[in-house]
Order: C-alpha cells, then structure tokens, then sequence
C-alpha cells in the first residue's frame, strides 16, 4: 500500500464514539421517534425557562417568598393574583406532561418489536450470528436508555419550576397529579414501564396496531391502579381532636352537639399541607367510627354519635414530608413491575418468538 492510500485510509476513519451493530441499528430503525422527542425536549426546556424566570420575579416583586395559599399561619397579600396567573400554564403543562409515558409506551414500546415481528425482519438480525436474547437486549435497551435520559431531563425541569411555587398553588397540592406523577423519579419509572409493557405486548401479538391499542388500554389501567394503591405505600400519621369547628363563623363546640355544616378541623399538628387519606370518629374506648355511620351534620346526627359514645375525631394523613418517602416507593413498585415485564420478554424472544 501506497503513502497515499494509507494517509487516504486515516483521513475517512472516524474519530470519537460512534453507534455500531446492533446499537447503530436500533437507533436507525427508531430515529425519527427519538429525534422527535429531542426537539420537543429542547421546545420544553426553552419554554420552562422563561416561565421560571417570569415566576420567580413576580415572588421577589411581590415579597411572597415563604407563602402559603389559604394557610391563616402564613397567608400573604397577593397569593390569589399569583395563582391566577401562573396555576393555569403550570397545571396544564403538567396535564400535557403526564401523558408522555403513555405516548412512549403507545408509539415507541407498542410498534418496537410487534413491527418486526409483523414484517418478518427480525430473522434478518437472528441470521446474522446475533442470538435472540442479544437482540432482544439491544432492542430494549437502547429505547430504554434514551427513555431515561429524556424523562430524566424533563422531570428535572418540571420540578425545578414547580418546587419555587409548590406552596402558592392552591389546588395543584404535592400529592395531586400534577405534580406527583411528574416531578422527582416517578415519570421516568412510568415512562420505563410504559416502554417494555409495549414492546412486550407487541412481542405476544406480533402486530403493530393491536399493540398499541393494548398498550394503550394497559397503561390507562395501570396508571388508575397505581394512583389507588399510592397512599398505602408509606405509613400515614394519625391525629386526634375533641371539638368540631362550624364553616360559618368558626367557633368551637363540644362533638356531638348539632351545628350545622361544622366538621372536625381543630387537628393543630396536622399541618395545612397534608394530604388526607382517611377519617372517622372515635369512642370512648378508642376505636374508629366512620364518619358516614350517622349520616351528616344534622340534629339526628348528634344523637347518633352520643348513643355511641364517640368522643372524639381521628384523620389519617400524609404530610408534605412524604412527598420523597412516597416518589421513592412508588418509583419502587413501579421499577420491580418493570424488572418482571423485561424478563418475561426476554424469556418470550428466546423460546417463543
């Protein structure tokens, strides 16, 4: 060989990483999809910033740093002209945000190997001294990896604009969704489920459409499921109170006696942000009694409640304080649902597909 055909080989050989394989093959084949989620990455981290940056000077504009919504302890001047301007755009774009997982799972986890499998060019790579369970591998593994580096950076940037606020939104409370579902771990666990229950199903109905409308159906059904099993998933604190509080004018009377429309809201360690799971009554000998057992605030009520001998209310709760205990142990539930869904399609491509 020549000078100059070795000085021609150097020059055309790349420099730096570069995809190969069964990497550079998956990426081709979904590049449209993952490209498309880059850009509208970049679009959300470009518009968050902005509104941020207007948010945060509208606080220090108005002192309303350390506010709280409606809480009498710490109510500030000026927290319903900043809900009215910010909730919407935020609980909105959170709405639209909560969706992503079930869009990844629908079109990127339902068409990933229902399209090949349909098509019959999975044979193609099997041929090609590559074993079912290393594609297999390669074809989750790659969509998961950009799965988790895309929901990452957006969790991250949602988060960022919401924790500044979390306490000036009335109605978008910490345990809602949004924002539950879209800050911290919890979207990126979703989204990684989402994306392998879809290529699993694709994997046992080997057709694309069907797959997504599955995929479709499941997710939805997971999605009610997980929100109905959340609040179980960490201990919740009780608290105790003697009186009820009546809504018109706030003062206090022993329980039992009628006031219209009163309610059990004298529970001073139970802070204003808590997220309320249960609640009831309690007798003298210490058991619950459920609320609903004599019917409303009413004067038959009252004499329900002392005929069984209830001298108190009790409330089971989640403070603000679990909002970290509770993403790590829903993102932990949902990351073994995970786990399960990927061995079962790595165990399918290796002995059925």
């Amino acid at each position: 060989m020549t000078a100059t055909a070795i000085t021609r080989a150097v020059g055309v050989r790349r420099r730096g990483p570069h995809l190969s394989g069964l990497t550079w093959l998956t990426w081709r084949q979904h590049r449209s999809a993952f490209w498309t989620g880059i850009g509208l990455l970049a679009a959300f981290a470009v518009f968050v910033v902005s509104q941020r940056s207007a948010m945060l000077a509208y606080i220090d504009a108005h002192h309303l740093a350390g506010c709280v919504y409606d809480a009498p302890e710490t109510r500030c001047e000026g927290t319903n002209a900043f809900r009215s301007r910010f909730y919407p755009v935020m609980h909105y774009t959170g709405l639209l945000v909560s969706f992503v997982p079930l869009l990844i799972g629908v079109f990127l986890g339902g068409p990933l190997i229902a399209r090949e499998l349909e098509n019959g060019t999975y044979e193609l790579s099997c041929s090609q001294s590559v074993s079912r369970t290393r594609w297999i591998v390669f074809k989750l593994g790659v969509p998961a990896l950009v799965t988790l580096i895309g929901t990452g950076i957006l969790s991250a940037l949602y988060t960022w604009w919401w924790r500044p606020a979390d306490t000036l939104l009335h109605g978008m409370y910490w345990y809602q969704s949004p924002p539950f579902n879209i800050v911290g771990v919890v979207p990126v666990a979703l989204s990684l489920l989402a994306l392998v229950v879809g290529a699993a199903t694709g994997m046992v109905l080997r057709r694309t459409v069907a797959s997504m409308v599955v995929t479709s159906a499941v997710s939805v059904a997971g999605w009610l499921a997980l929100n109905v099993l959340r609040p179980h998933l960490w201990p919740v604190r009780e608290d105790t109170a003697h009186q009820v509080t009546a809504d018109f004018d706030g003062s206090a009377a022993p329980l039992g006696e009628f006031i219209p429309h009163g309610w059990p809201l004298d529970l001073p360690s139970k802070p204003y942000s808590s997220w309320d799971v249960d609640s009831g009554y309690l007798t003298s000998s210490g058991h619950h009694f459920t609320s609903s057992a004599c019917g409303d605030q009413t004067e038959a009520s009252a004499h329900c409640l002392k005929a069984h001998d209830v001298v108190g209310v009790w409330v089971q709760y989640h403070p603000a304080s679990h909002f970290w205990p509770m993403q790590g142990a829903t993102a932990g539930v949902i990351l073994a649902a995970t786990v399960t869904v990927t061995a079962f399609s790595i165990w399918w491509a290796r002995h059925r597909a």
